[in-house]
């Protein structure tokens, strides 16, 4: 229930709470997510990359790039680990046989999905231990902003 004691709600101020919140579980998720990282061998960028590719389905190494904000040649690279790691594959573009898609081997797709597990399995534990009132009023929200957006939610 909104308290006189709260500021309004403004769009500001709620972005502000977010992120405190995101910041919060990413941080309880983070030493789970690096042991991940040293057991797999991925490297941060390298992780962010078959995340973005997940997300995406397919991409361009030029559109990693721009998401990455890496050199053309430094996300080529990290592409080219992935790709002798059996984590992606290229194909060429329908359109244009020049351009080169990006997209997830079933391996890579094991490894987004384990990172995802991971950081579900760190901020549920965390979300616990709030009160049942508080979790189920926070799960409203975030439910009907998932709806004002289009957002598929899990059932």
């Amino acid at each position: 229930m909104y308290c006189q004691h709260d500021p309004p709600y403004t769009p500001e101020r709620v972005a502000e709470l977010f992120n405190l919140v995101q910041s919060e579980l990413m941080g309880q998720s983070m030493e789970a997510l690096l042991q991940f990282l040293q057991r797999t061998s991925l490297s941060m960028p390298r992780l962010v990359s078959l995340m973005y590719i997940h997300r995406r389905h397919t991409t361009t190494i030029s559109s990693l790039s721009e998401h990455l904000n890496l050199a053309l040649a430094t996300t080529s690279q990290i592409i080219d680990q992935l790709v002798q790691d059996g984590l992606v594959e290229r194909s060429e573009a329908p359109h244009d046989r020049r351009q080169k898609l990006i997209s997830l081997t079933a391996a890579g797709a094991a490894l987004v999905a384990e990172a995802r597990q991971i950081r579900l399995n760190e901020a549920s534990r965390h979300l616990r231990r709030l009160p049942p009132d508080v979790l189920a009023r926070l799960g409203e929200a975030l439910s009907a902003a998932c709806r004002e957006w289009g957002l598929a939610t899990p059932s």
